[in-house]
């Protein structure tokens, strides 16, 4: 048995144990059936969310910011992640619901800021907004705020507020921005998890965020975060 299983397994028992704390919000699936979503916040870094008999782990979590239901169909949950000395960040996800399968139709980091030494506060800031009424005309729009301060070299010092619109895959139940064509070796970074190496040569549906260093990938059913190489798996699904 795998560390990753012995993992789940544990969650799925800390999960059970905690059911009585979770936050329960109502959407329509896909099917434009009615299901509760079951939002746990654990006391350690991974929170659960659950509908039916279907689970979504959330890596790195450390607390939610805001929960909302959008156009009745999909939850949008922003978390705080774990960051590190002189840096803060956050997470947005949104998930919806299609045959009886809790689908991450989006995550991505949605929230970033540096300070100390050099830095005066540099912020990164996505805000989502949706239009649209049914899976023919989804679409998110993201609102950028990007702004880095500089102490030593103020030249370098910018401002730039961007918008971003992702169109919606009815088929796979994503929100994306374009397709990239990648032929490259990965390594997959997973939490507490022995570091993978995948390669690939497809084009998959990708979300790129003016201002984020960041081009996240949708890989087998599945939103990885990569940079030049490396994929950073922000969660795990117990059918996946």
């Amino acid at each position: 048995m795998t560390k990753q299983t012995l993992l789940l397994l544990f969650i799925g028992v800390c999960t059970i144990w905690n059911s009585a704390k979770a936050q329960t919000y109502t959407i329509e699936s896909s099917e434009g059936v009615k299901v509760k979503i079951h939002l746990n916040e654990p006391s350690w870094y991974i929170a659960t969310v659950s509908c039916l008999t279907d689970t979504v782990f959330l890596n790195d979590y450390r607390g939610v910011k805001e929960v909302r239901v959008l156009k009745r169909k999909f939850l949008k949950i922003v978390y705080d992640t774990r960051g590190g000395s002189g840096f803060q960040s956050r997470n947005t996800v949104i998930l919806s619901v299609n045959k009886k399968k809790i689908n991450v139709s989006m995550l991505v980091t949605s929230f970033g800021k540096a300070f100390g030494g050099d830095i005066d506060g540099s912020l990164y800031s996505v805000k989502f907004g949706m239009t649209g009424n049914d899976k023919s005309n989804f679409k998110l729009i993201a609102h950028i705020y990007d702004r880095h301060n500089s102490i030593r070299h103020p030249e370098k010092s910018y401002i730039k507020n961007k918008q971003a619109i992702l169109d919606f895959d009815p088929n796979q139940n994503i929100f994306y921005s374009s397709h990239k064509k990648t032929a490259q070796l990965f390594k997959i970074d997973v939490a507490d998890v022995q570091s993978e190496n995948l390669e690939l040569n497809e084009t998959f549906p990708v979300i790129i965020l003016n201002g984020d260093s960041y081009c996240y990938y949708y890989i087998k059913g599945k939103w990885y975060k990569g940079d030049d190489n490396t994929l950073f798996e922000e969660y795990h699904n117990n059918h996946l």
